[in-house]
């Protein structure tokens, strides 16, 4: 474990400095290949934490990397061990809605929002304008430069770790060696494009999941309606949120009494990520569970976490994502313009995602939408190729983004796992070993390329 300070503010230096902290897992064989740089993505996600469970054998990273690289996991700036965002868990936990109906609505979500990010800005300080990012680009070559100058960048980044490590590319291409991004983030498009691809990825992913509850017993809801199942749990919960009488109110894993309609459907995005569990993510088969046991009354699996601290992880999260991405509706027809187009191109889901929550939650926001959209720069011009990796068939990361990306990135190769659930490398198989062979051996996959596993 170790720290490192960097300017708070790249532009004017003067005006402090930020703690940034890290965890380094040395490789395992005796001619390691440098240093690789992890981002879990997020936004939001504890590098720092991924390796030290790596450390443990827990199987975050392929046998190759672990012989091969000394792997950084840098906490980006208030994230973990890097100064985290601090906001009043009460003021996150108000239950407000992000799909208001009428005026009085929209004011209660705008003032909802004014009053949190308040809380984060006087919790934490005047960090809370400087996390988007461009900052953390600047942050990794300024460590890079630290520890390794006279090593180029080696990156691996998941899903919002993809963005992470384009950003990097676009800034300092020369200093990229091997970059691998798995489930792809497309930070080029303007508000109701994003919103529409991510809605549709995750209706497409959630009606594979349908069918394939119908294919296998490993559904709880195996032989039954799983879509008419999941439409009368939406019915029952827009009359009346559905008890969830295993939660509690303290505690880690503190998570509401009950669960509306709006939440169900956050939720079942989250739990969509992956069809087979992985290290610290369940399966298909607990969503399954899930639904069956909120049809019976009892939505304790579907119910949304409480915030119990200052220091709750998914404060980063709203903090950095209200940085990045544009939130421009101010008024409830522009608001509703957006819910009207994703009810009529996702109609289960009504365009629930983590794009909405930002262009809702962020209205009113104190800290400046400072790296909003916008195409990629020239300088990703003259980055070397890069490995991208994505399912046809996710419900975070659209395989429309990582096209529109491939596109964007000369040199760039995309790699298409044929299959369900929210990036690859963690399930071994196919995909993971084209990840593998590109930082350790340089080697691409042909362009186009199509695994199964």
């Amino acid at each position: 474990r170790g720290f490192i300070t960097v300017p708070m503010d790249y532009h004017h230096v003067e005006k402090g400095r930020v703690e940034l902290g890290m965890v380094r897992f040395s490789a395992v064989g005796k001619a390691p290949l440098g240093t690789l740089f992890y981002n879990p993505g997020g936004p939001g996600g504890v590098a720092s934490e991924d390796i030290l469970a790596a450390a443990q054998d827990e199987h975050y990273f392929g046998p190759p990397v672990l012989e091969n690289y000394d792997i950084l996991g840098l906490d980006p700036r208030g994230v973990g061990m890097s100064q985290p965002v601090k906001c009043n868990p009460d003021l996150f936990n108000e239950r407000v809605s992000s799909f208001p109906t009428t005026e009085d609505d929209l004011r209660k979500l705008i003032a909802h929002n004014e009053a949190f990010g308040k809380s984060c800005l006087d919790l934490t300080g005047p960090l809370l304008n400087h996390l988007d990012t461009v900052n953390l680009a600047k942050d990794m070559e300024f460590v890079r430069r630290a520890l390794i100058s006279d090593e180029k960048l080696n990156f691996f980044g998941y899903s919002y770790g993809s963005q992470v490590g384009l950003t990097y590319a676009e800034l300092y291409p020369e200093n990229v060696n091997r970059m691998a991004l798995d489930g792809i983030l497309d930070h080029t498009q303007d508000e109701t494009t994003t919103l529409n691809d991510e809605a549709t990825a995750y209706e497409m992913t959630l009606d594979r999941f349908f069918t394939w509850c119908n294919t296998t017993i490993d559904c709880t809801l195996h032989g039954q309606d799983a879509a008419g199942i999941f439409e009368s749990i939406l019915r029952k919960a827009d009359e009346q949120p559905i008890p969830a009488p295993g939660c509690s109110s303290t505690g880690e894993s503190a998570c509401r009494s009950d669960v509306t309609a709006e939440e169900i459907r956050t939720k079942i995005q989250i739990l969509l990520l992956f069809q087979n569990a992985t290290d610290g993510y369940s399966g298909w088969d607990l969503l399954s569970r899930a639904m069956a046991e909120t049809a019976e009354g009892n939505a304790t699996l579907l119910s949304s976490p409480l915030a119990t601290s200052e220091s709750f992880k998914a404060y980063a999260g709203l903090a950095i994502g209200c940085q990045d991405w544009l939130h421009e509706s101010t008024t409830l027809a522009d608001l509703w313009y957006k819910i009207n187009m994703a009810s009529a191109t996702a109609t289960r889901t009504r365009g629930s995602t983590q794009t909405y929550y930002y262009q809702s939650k962020c209205i009113g926001w104190p800290a400046p939408n400072t790296n909003p959209q916008r195409r990629l720069g020239a300088g990703i011009e003259r980055a070397p190729p890069i490995l991208l990796v994505n399912s046809k068939s996710d419900p975070s990361t659209s395989i429309v983004w990582a096209t529109g990306i491939q596109r964007q990135v000369p040199g760039s190769v995309l790699l298409t796992r044929s299959g369900n659930g929210h990036t690859s490398y963690a399930l071994g198989g196919e995909a993971a070993a084209a990840i593998d062979a590109f930082l350790v051996e340089g080697v691409l996959p042909r362009p186009a390329t199509v695994v199964d596993s």
